[in-house]
């Protein structure tokens, strides 16, 4: 199939339809589908088919699609074929959980920043190589299709069951037994290799992708064409890339199994009518995690969920590279865990060393805090506040500290990361150009990322966070800076014996999507 599969929402046809009257114009077959599915409609073998053989998958990725259960389907099985994706964002749009993983690290093209001319274009540039692409012919008329079978053991499976087998898949997939070969055989369950026309094949996945009944009669619990990544579980439909199905997610997908969801759901209720949770002590955090699963009392509802990060120990000690017996002894750093309480009035705790990172909570004078460390720079503290779940960073002149500062590991960079976020993609684009007039400024460049204010942790927010290592005066120097506009310059010396870097995230209100890693441009 010489085609480009365009996945969409038919909310969004009119803008689609111009993508496809243009691309046609370039001489770039689209296959689109035009039957109006309802959601939660079966698959049809068709859309399974031009999915599974077209040169490369387009998602017009935009609210309506981001919604379509139908369009989640589709952006799985392309990669399930492995098939070659890319993404034209119409809107700016959060990514929901079904998605995110398939289209993590994709480069968009980015519609409301481009316009339709701009867009269109760098759509043709990238789908163009695949077209050139010529299929040879009969490639594709045949598929081998394995078939898991349960409950079989290999040495047991006869002559006989073979030809029981071709007869129920013949009869299944309407297909002409003559054509359906098995070609091998192994165990673990029984896998069933069998060669058949690639109508077949489509047409049985298809069937299993809408969980037929009638596999069940030959104990066929998964199946996978020649080529897919992951094995379809018949019973529940979905894959994966174990061949054999979890029996606890068959049960609590049957009818017995969503009753006795319902009955735990419901016991649980009552449980937490007669008991409150919160009237409890919270418990003590475990001290080798720096950021907690379990958000704190008063985190709002929509507070980051962070990565699991080591805490350092109570004391660890740094000590100086062995030196001639001449040269005297450097004394050793201790790092330690200090105690202190805050100073001020209240005092915000956010996610990272800065007024401008997300901020967790807000802390109240007089409260006890176990400090881990500092930032780089010295400025910020990272705390754990007492009876709070999850630490946060804190300015060190707001709080009264038990010991100094430079007993204090420097955990950020480097240690402790910022809470990411999958909720909207990546910086995409990003390049960065010298001034040929001046070669220590650098210019960095990404795509705008069009957030509503909503999105943002509050109006005015920066959008973008920048961690940038420069040189300055022969030295490499963290430097984190927030940006509004898509573009930056900064001074970037050279004689430094590494090289500068950086990284960009987008800054919203869950946490920082990324990072991507900055290319850099070297100095002259």
């Amino acid at each position: 199939m010489n085609e480009f599969f365009f996945s969409y929402s038919r909310q969004d046809l009119k803008i689609v339809d111009q993508f496809v009257e243009a691309l046609a114009k370039e001489g770039i077959n689209v296959w689109l589908d035009r039957e109006d599915i309802k959601v939660g409609n079966s698959w049809r073998v068709q859309i399974v088919e031009a999915i599974d053989t077209c040169q490369a998958f387009v998602l017009m990725l935009s609210p309506n699609s981001a919604a379509s259960k139908n369009v989640h389907k589709e952006v799985i099985l392309a990669q399930d074929s492995a098939r070659p994706t890319y993404v034209v964002m119409l809107e700016a749009v959060r990514l929901p959980p079904e998605i995110r993983y398939p289209l993590a690290g994709l480069q968009f093209i980015n519609f409301p920043l481009l316009g339709f001319e701009k867009s269109l274009h760098q759509l043709i540039e990238a789908l163009k190589p695949y077209q050139k692409k010529i299929i040879p012919e009969g490639e594709t008329a045949h598929k081998q299709t394995e078939l898991v079978i349960q409950g079989v053991d290999l040495s047991s499976f006869t002559a006989e069951k073979q030809a029981q087998l071709i007869a129920f898949i013949s009869d299944l997939a309407n297909a002409d037994p003559s054509q359906l070969k098995i070609a091998r055989m192994t165990a673990g369950s029984v896998h069933v290799f069998m060669n058949m026309p690639a109508e077949a094949a489509y047409q049985l996945k298809t069937m299993a992708l809408n969980s037929d009944p009638r596999f069940k009669s030959l104990n066929i619990v998964s199946l996978r064409i020649a080529g897919d990544i992951f094995y379809i579980h018949i019973a529940q439909g979905t894959l994966s890339p174990s061949p054999k199905p979890d029996p606890i997610k068959i049960f609590f997908s049957s009818m017995w199994g969503r009753l006795l969801t319902m009955i735990f759901a419901l016991l649980i209720l009552i449980g937490l009518t007669t008991f409150n949770p919160f009237k409890t002590t919270p418990a003590a955090p475990d001290p080798t995690l720096a950021w907690s699963a379990t958000p704190s009392m008063s985190a709002p509802l929509d507070t980051p969920t962070a990565s699991a990060t080591q805490i350092p120990s109570q004391t660890s000690t740094v000590t100086a590279a062995p030196t001639d017996t001449s040269t005297p002894t450097l004394t050793p750093v201790v790092y330690r865990t200090l105690s202190a309480v805050v100073a001020g009035q209240r005092i915000a705790c956010n996610y990272g060393p800065g007024d401008l990172y997300l901020n967790d909570e807000t802390l109240r004078q007089g409260l006890s805090l176990q400090v881990y460390g500092r930032d780089i720079n010295s400025g910020w503290g990272y705390v754990l506040a007492d009876g709070y779940a999850a630490p946060c960073w804190v300015n060190l002149k707001s709080i009264t500290l038990d010991g100094k500062i430079e007993n204090l590991e420097p955990l950020y960079p480097g240690i402790v990361t910022l809470p990411p976020s999958d909720f909207w993609p990546p910086p995409q684009n990003v390049y960065t150009a010298r001034s040929k007039s001046n070669p220590d400024k650098l210019s960095i460049y990404w795509d705008a990322f069009i957030l509503k204010d909503g999105d943002l942790e509050g109006s005015g927010a920066p959008r973008y966070l920048l961690e940038l290592w420069l040189c300055k005066g022969g030295q490499l120097t963290f430097t984190p800076i927030f940006a509004w506009d898509n573009n930056l310059v900064v001074d970037d010396e050279a004689g430094c014996i590494e090289p500068s870097s950086g990284v960009i995230y987008i800054s919203e209100k869950h946490g920082y999507p990324g990072p991507v890693t900055i290319p850099w441009t070297p100095h002259p």
